[in-house]
């Protein structure tokens, strides 16, 4: 049994291909087994005012993609063009990091690209907090 295995809690809602679904009042285990089907959980898709770094921009482009909000010839190669700029900094970090992104969504993965981009955001808003602390400390120096 191949394919997409979702846990869904009571209540919760979730994108198929456009549709918004809504579990029962039980938990669930729903299996996609169209390997084409687009999907995101509702509790994941980010709000278009959280849309405020690098890695975000590039999450929501790919949640709009999902949502069938953008269509993939306009926007595939704006977010090519992102990633390219995300390599640089996330290269130090894990240089397969950001390839690993570009071939998913290539493939048209972009449920496992949004999962992958999850510890991309946590790496980033360290990295975003470590540069901002450093420069409150260069400002309380001068």
């Amino acid at each position: 049994m191949s394919g997409l295995v979702l846990k869904i809690a009571p209540g919760e809602r979730f994108i198929v291909n456009g549709a918004v679904l809504e579990n029962g009042d039980k938990p669930a285990r729903i299996r996609i087994a169209d390997g084409d089907a687009r999907v995101l959980r509702c509790r994941d898709a980010l709000l278009p005012e959280d849309v405020n770094t690098p890695v975000k921009q590039v999450y929501y482009a790919v949640q709009l993609l999902i949502t069938g909000d953008l269509k993939e010839a306009d926007t595939l190669p704006a977010i090519d063009d992102a990633c390219s700029k995300l390599l640089d900094v996330f290269r130090a970090i894990d240089p397969e990091m950001v390839p690993m992104l570009r071939s998913m969504i290539n493939r048209g993965n972009y449920y496992s690209a949004l999962c992958h981009m999850r510890q991309m955001l946590i790496l980033e808003g360290q990295l975003l907090a470590r540069a901002s602390s450093s420069t409150s400390s260069d400002t309380k120096v001068a």
